[in-house]
């Protein structure tokens, strides 16, 4: 019997060879146009780049984008099927704004980025984006309402109720799990939303289609289809696949046999109750089930885990900010009506300026706007050329820390937002959170930004009103009331990660 070091020989032979086959006719992009931005101290190792690649960008930024001009850093991590990312300037950022997927693929770089043609994770249909915009703008007054009957639902039973009883739990485990169970009131009818492995599943979805990546990317592409497999992230993704699209089966079937995916029922299904239905009512009429179950999938991905980072990292902002806690405390408690039945967002300014400056030097990504170019291309601001198959993208987070833009661009001042929009009122509705500008790349840039923003924005506005209101907020380190200054937030590629040893702590007001 083969002992399984002896497979994995075996394997590697077999991708040597198959690598050699792959290079005589497999070529990179001509990039050698473009310089390259590594780090001053020749240290480019894979470890140096999963942690301090907010330097390596702000590097590059200051040194090409800044001038004008493209660069280009290395991935050095196994599982890509590109070499370089271009980072491209301001100008050139806006030129591709409005350009079609089919030119700029979005869908394209998300798979070479979460490495999705190894791992099995779900792709997103052409036609989902635009369908969830549609659907939210529409029914975006519903959707606050339940979203925020939701969350005190949530609140409620996973909170302590006694006055001055203490709570105090480990953030990002606290928020997914609330996150999904919103969410998923949504997305998804009642029988989904109210079953616990359904919720369990959709809550891990993001863990596994990060961690199957970042397993993967441990592999050089020529070994990785192989390996693939075997790994028991990729394993635990895929059939988490599966499980949802028999999950959304019956749905599919009912849709079908309702009549409501005639064409001539377009505007009917873009008013509906549940996200499933503003989904259908953007799809072409031949969608199948994997396509629309897929679509759930990365959805839900996208719905969860980033807000729950955000929300992590501004409730430590506003936590190591104590100047800050009192007035939006007595914001909110002036949104929240006073039987306590709901919030009036529009009262929440100071809220979403706080949350934009949070936004601002803490991105989700590092990174945004993240496109593979399918033809040639050349800038019309610049002359530059891209050959088909370069990917490029904007450096959101290195743009929000320009002293160029922002004053004193490394501190957090929470009232920054606040004062730009008094003494710009004339502009002041760019500067709202949720809103794509050149300088406020958080959520992406024109035609491709996120379509799910506005609904992201509301959720975080609403959670943090309720715990304001509702609890005496503090935070904790390793058991103990914390009261220092600001942590530094750590990434690990380009995606944020909200620090573990800092727990919220909650006594009921």
């Amino acid at each position: 019997m083969v002992s399984f070091a002896t497979f994995l020989v075996i394997l590697a032979l077999l991708g040597l060879a198959l690598q050699f086959v792959l290079n005589k006719w497999r070529k990179e992009p001509a990039l050698d146009h473009i310089p390259t931005q590594q780090f001053p101290d020749g240290d480019n190792s894979r470890a140096r780049y999963l942690t301090d690649l907010r330097y390596l960008l702000e590097l590059g930024y200051r040194r090409y984008n800044k001038v004008g001009k493209a660069f280009k850093i290395t991935i050095p991590i196994g599982g890509y099927a590109v070499k370089y990312r271009v980072i491209l300037p301001k100008d050139h950022l806006e030129e591709i704004k409005h350009l079609s997927n089919d030119v700029f693929s979005w869908q394209l770089a998300s798979r070479i980025i979460f490495a999705q043609d190894y791992t099995g994770a779900p792709d997103r249909g052409k036609w989902s984006g635009k369908a969830l915009r549609v659907g939210i703008h529409q029914n975006l007054g519903d959707i606050t309402t339940q979203l925020d009957q939701r969350i005190v639902e949530y609140f409620s039973s996973h909170l302590s109720q006694q006055k001055g009883s203490v709570d105090a739990l480990n953030m990002m485990s606290f928020f997914i799990p609330t996150i999904t169970y919103v969410t998923n009131a949504l997305l998804v009818d009642s029988r989904l939303s109210s079953d616990p492995e359904w919720l369990r599943q959709t809550a891990n979805f993001a863990v596994n289609r990060y961690g199957a990546a970042d397993d993967v990317r441990k592999w050089p592409p020529y070994l990785a289809n192989i390996v693939a497999p075997f790994i028991p992230s990729v394993r635990r993704l895929r059939a988490q696949r599966e499980y949802v699209m028999e999950k959304m089966k019956p749905i599919y079937e009912e849709l079908k046999a309702s009549g409501q995916l005639r064409v001539d029922d377009k505007k009917l299904r873009r008013k509906g109750t549940f996200g499933y239905e503003w989904l259908w009512g953007g799809t072409p009429d031949d969608v199948t089930l994997r396509d629309f179950s897929d679509t759930m999938m990365r959805t839900m991905i996208a719905a969860i885990h980033t807000t729950a980072k955000t929300i992590s990292v501004a409730l430590i902002d506003l936590l190591t900010n104590p100047e800050m806690v009192e007035a939006l405390k007595n914001e909110a408690q002036e949104a929240v009506s006073p039987d306590h039945a709901s919030v009036n967002l529009d009262k929440l300014i100071k809220l979403d300026c706080f949350l934009k400056e949070s936004q601002r030097l803490s991105p989700v990504f590092l990174f945004t706007m993240n496109r593979i170019v399918t033809q040639d291309y050349e800038f019309k601001c610049s002359g530059l050329r891209l050959p088909k198959g370069t990917m490029v993208t904007g450096p959101a987070a290195a743009i929000a820390t320009d002293p160029d833009v922002f004053r004193d661009p490394g501190t957090f001042d929470g009232h920054r937002y606040y004062r730009m929009r008094e003494e710009a009122k004339d502009s002041a509705s760019s500067l709202v959170l949720g809103m794509s500008t050149i300088d406020s790349l958080g959520f992406g840039l024109g035609n491709q930004a996120c379509p799910g923003r506005f609904l992201a924005v509301n959720n975080l506005k609403l959670m943090i009103a309720r715990l304001l209101t509702g609890w005496e907020l503090s935070l904790e380190s390793r058991g103990r009331e914390y009261k220092g200054p600001r942590p530094v937030m750590a990434y690990n590629d380009f995606s944020v990660v909200p620090p573990s040893e800092y727990n919220l702590r909650l006594r009921k007001l």
